[in-house]
């Protein structure tokens, strides 16, 4: 069987960058405790430079960057699928535990703190974190099941075609 997922080198650790093409997955693995930067549209030297000095592993679907990682050095995941479940899979295949730990705001990467604080309306109990950059508030509700059932899903496609 082919492999879905190229890489460069071993993982440098859990710091990514995306480029552009995959920003909603780099969301998806902030959801995942990994600290993942998502710069605005630059050039492939421009994320290069990037990654070499902030020891990160670029993910990419862009096989001219892929190749100028290569060359330069510098760790990367070349994804093969447009769809967001199949990229989760490939990063799975790659390495990554497939489940929610919010530790980085979706929105800027900035770090989340757990916070007792509930706003009027809120149900009491329900776990939250707040980004200690943009302050955005994150919490557990129907949306996490509906994550925790997509990750599953995936856990148990590659576990069936694994055995």
């Amino acid at each position: 069987m082919k492999r879905e997922v190229e890489d460069a080198g071993e993982n440098a650790g859990q710091r990514f960058l995306v480029d552009l093409m995959l920003m909603r997955l780099g969301r998806w693995l902030r959801l995942l405790g990994q600290d993942v930067a998502i710069p605005a549209k630059e050039s492939d030297k421009v994320l290069l430079d990037q990654a070499k000095a902030e020891l990160r592993t670029i993910i990419t679907r862009d096989r001219g960057l892929f190749q100028a990682a290569r060359g330069a050095g510098v760790l990367c995941l070349l994804i093969r699928s447009s769809k967001l479940s199949d990229q989760l899979a490939e990063m799975a295949r790659a390495g990554l535990p497939l489940r929610l730990d919010p530790k980085w705001c979706t929105m800027c990467n900035g770090p989340l703190d757990e916070v007792d604080e509930v706003a009027k309306g809120e149900i009491a109990g329900r776990k939250r974190w707040r980004c200690r950059s943009c302050r955005k508030l994150y919490w557990v509700g129907s949306h996490w099941k509906k994550m925790e059932d997509m990750l599953q899903e995936i856990r148990s496609r590659r576990e069936k075609n694994a055995g």
